[in-house]
């Protein structure tokens, strides 16, 4: 059973760049890994109860591209509902295998709308109490593209379990998803709220972050 809306994460260009970004909203670091193979430095950062993971790639490669590009979802039964999700023909992009990180294991897939998926079943915990000691008093959402907005209510809410809390809007867990009209990027923006208003902005690597006065 999908069981958790985990994260949200993609390639870094200037890890200490993010770091820092994230860190003037109020971001802890609640893992750090370094992944030798394809040496990767995985780090997952906390903003209240949403965790973002960054991806920087030690080798150079001038065909990548950066910026925030996946939403992960925890599960118990990773090969179930990988199968199931299959079955019901979303896109297949990776079956699943054990992660790069040794920590458990991993699939991802696509949602109706191109929007890459993470299906993860692993014993560790990286998310932590809400951390609320910089602007930034709560993660309001991840919003994702969706030109076929009533596809991808079936698939987040029907086929992942979300909870629909408005008619653009689904929770699993502490976290939401919103969608999106184009023209948008698959990850459109993270939205923040904070205790007074702050402008909008983009992260490092180009990724929208708005912010909502409480």
């Amino acid at each position: 059973m999908i069981y958790e809306l985990n994260h949200v994460g993609g390639r870094v260009q200037d890890l200490e760049a993010s770091l820092s970004f994230y860190g003037g909203l109020g971001a802890e670091v609640v893992d750090r890994l370094f992944m030798p193979g394809p040496r990767v430095n995985r780090v997952h950062i906390q903003l209240a109860t949403g965790l973002v993971e960054l991806l920087h790639h030690e080798e150079p490669d001038p065909q990548a591209t950066y910026g925030l590009n996946h939403i992960g979802f925890m599960t118990d039964d990773l090969d179930g509902d990988y199968a199931r999700l299959m079955d019901l023909g979303y896109a297949e992009l990776s079956s699943p295998r054990v992660a790069g990180s040794g920590q458990g294991r991993l699939a991802f897939l696509s949602d109706p709308n191109g929007v890459r998926v993470e299906l993860l079943q692993r014993s560790e915990e990286f998310r932590v109490a809400p951390i609320t000691t910089g602007p930034v008093l709560g993660f309001t959402h991840v919003a994702v593209a969706a030109p076929d907005a009533e596809a991808a209510a079936e698939f987040y809410g029907t086929h992942l379990g979300m909870e629909r809390i408005a008619d653009d809007t689904f929770r699993l867990g502490a976290d939401t998803v919103k969608l999106v009209p184009p023209p948008a990027a698959t990850i459109a923006h993270l939205a923040f709220t904070t205790e007074t208003p702050t402008p909008d902005t983009q992260d490092p690597d180009g990724t929208p972050v708005t912010f909502h006065a409480a």
